[in-house]
């Protein structure tokens, strides 16, 4: 188990409470319908950035700290505590047997970003949101034709997902 820390912006826009996270590279954040559900939802938005981060044998970028209001809002600092162990999972093998497809499908799978997964030792762990998604999506029999993708245009792949949205705030 490990400790994250960030901080968020807190701005009151009247209908909500919007949080914009002093994170490297990412424009967006999260929000909440008051002080006490922003809070909330900045800490989950923290806590799903950390794990993908882990997931993906990342380091979460080092976070700047003492940072001053851009929006008129406050400042408050997060801190969760987040390790994979807490990700409800499967191993590629009980994957697998859930999919009704060979490991080595599961790991081609996993390799094209269609199933969320990561090691642990030498066991390959797949996220069993992702195998659930991937269960809920129509198929059709046989390959896909030559040049189709099952990437979306908004750069995630089908199938994979993260449990929030941490990249986008949502409007009010």
């Amino acid at each position: 188990m490990s400790l994250y820390m960030c901080e968020f912006e807190l701005v009151n826009d009247g209908d909500c409470v919007l949080c914009w996270p002093f994170w490297p590279g990412v424009e967006g954040g999260t929000q909440g319908e008051n002080l006490d559900d922003a809070v909330e939802m900045a800490a989950d938005w923290l806590r799903e950035m950390a794990l993908d981060c882990e997931m993906r044998g990342a380091s979460v970028p080092k976070l700047p700290l003492g940072n001053e209001p851009r929006q008129g809002g406050r400042v408050v600092t997060m801190v969760v505590e987040a390790s994979l162990s807490d990700i409800p999972a499967v191993t590629a093998k009980e994957a697998a047997g859930l999919l009704g497809v060979s490991r080595a499908r599961v790991s081609q799978l996993c390799k094209a970003g269609h199933l969320e997964s990561w090691t642990v030792g030498r066991t390959r762990m797949v996220s069993l949101e992702s195998v659930r998604l991937r269960l809920a999506e129509e198929r059709r029999a046989g390959r896909p034709r030559a040049g189709q993708s099952k990437a979306r245009g908004d750069g995630e792949v089908s199938g994979a997902r993260r449990r929030t949205s941490p990249g986008k705030a949502v409007a009010c």
